[in-house]
């Protein structure tokens, strides 16, 4: 919901100036949320699994059951089981959800931006249609007609016009919005030479879009494309480099980012399940599970800034989302017989050195 509401500020200069309602404005919002909800997922999970697990320590539980013969990897399976139908969801959610939902929102968004029949029904207002076009319309009737329009147009650096007429109404032709007048006059003004002409007409339509506007089509930015056109589309029909490098690291992070959410709940558990109880709390064990988690978070973002340059860096986004699960894994099962064997190589090495020293200093004296 936070994130939901600060990402709708975005969204209120357009809700002021498009003069849209509240109800579109809600849907529009809403259509955010699943890309959010993809990147926030994995932490709010982390989040869950870490306060899960220090809320057992805190009221002695994890004790109890570690003296019932509990090993950490059996206590992990719940995690484990949320990790990977989390991940099964992310891939859906990655993968068909968040395409779906980005491309209706563009759509949208690019509908409210061009199309003007929604701004003429502020009666009595003047509105700026499109970029040189300012309309004032006197009343609007049930039936879409409309009644005392007055029209500058000032697209043109060599003159200004200024439409008048009785009556009118929006039309659209091959989706192009046009004005339709009747009984009115046209009144054009050079720029250059200050020139005044008038010209009186029954019907007069009028483009809000130039010949530019009409030919262009709106691209459409990675974020919602599918996975088979990311991956698949060639250079040569994409505009640069950049944008081909874009593309290919879309789909790659699609693919990888649902992985994170089984491995930062497997971080949060190792973290948690395979230190010794301690009295004075775990807030040092707490802190450095964060930071680690952190760490994973912070590398994939340097990754990705590598494979803009270079896309022979992709394997590591895989190996940062994948590798943390088999690691855990491997604590969480080999907890006891792997800190036993640490300390015991540490003990014989330092053993070793020790009587090294000391054969050197018996040379010595020798």
């Amino acid at each position: 919901m936070i994130v939901w509401l600060s990402q709708s500020l975005r969204l209120f200069d357009m809700l002021l100036n498009s003069k849209v309602s509240i109800l579109l404005f809600v849907r529009l919002t809403l259509m955010l949320i699943p890309g959010y909800l993809a990147i926030i997922s994995p932490i709010a999970l982390f989040a869950v699994a870490l306060f899960t697990y220090n809320r057992l320590i805190t009221d002695r539980e994890l004790i109890i059951l570690r003296a019932a013969g509990m090993s950490p990897m059996q206590l992990a399976r719940p995690v484990l089981t949320i990790g990977i139908l989390f991940t099964l969801l992310g891939f859906y959610i990655s993968l068909v959800l968040v395409p779906h939902a980005v491309a209706n929102f563009r759509e949208m968004r690019w509908k409210v931006q061009h199309d003007v029949s929604h701004l003429l029904i502020q009666e009595g207002e003047f509105n700026d249609i499109s970029s040189g076009i300012t309309v004032y319309i006197r009343n609007k009737n049930n039936d879409g007609s409309l009644e005392g329009i007055i029209l500058h147009d000032q697209r043109s650096p060599d003159s200004q016009v200024t439409l008048l007429a009785e009556q009118g109404s929006i039309v659209y032709r091959d989706g192009v919005p046009q004005i339709a007048m009747k009984n009115g006059s046209r009144q054009e003004v050079s720029n250059k030479t200050g020139r005044f002409s008038i010209l009186y007409f029954d019907y007069y339509n009028l483009d809000f879009f130039t010949d530019k506007d009409k030919t262009s089509s709106r691209f459409k930015n990675p974020a919602e494309r599918s996975l088979k056109e990311l991956l698949t589309t060639p250079k040569n029909q994409l505009p640069n480099e950049k944008t081909y490098y874009k593309f290919r690291l879309e789909g790659f992070k699609r693919l990888a980012l649902p992985f994170y959410n089984l491995s930062f709940m497997l971080i949060a558990a190792t973290g948690l399940l395979t230190g010794n109880f301690n009295r004075r709390g775990h807030n040092k064990r707490i802190l450095v599970t964060v930071l680690i988690m952190a760490a994973v978070q912070i590398t994939s973002l340097g990754i990705e800034n590598l494979c803009m340059k270079n896309l022979y860096f992709v394997p590591l986004i895989y190996a940062l989302a994948i590798i943390p699960i088999f690691i855990c894994l491997y604590i969480l099962k080999h907890a006891g017989e792997f800190k036993f064997t640490l300390i015991k190589t540490v003990w014989q090495k330092a053993v070793e050195l020790f009587r090294k020293i000391q054969h050197k200093r018996s040379g010595l004296k020798a």
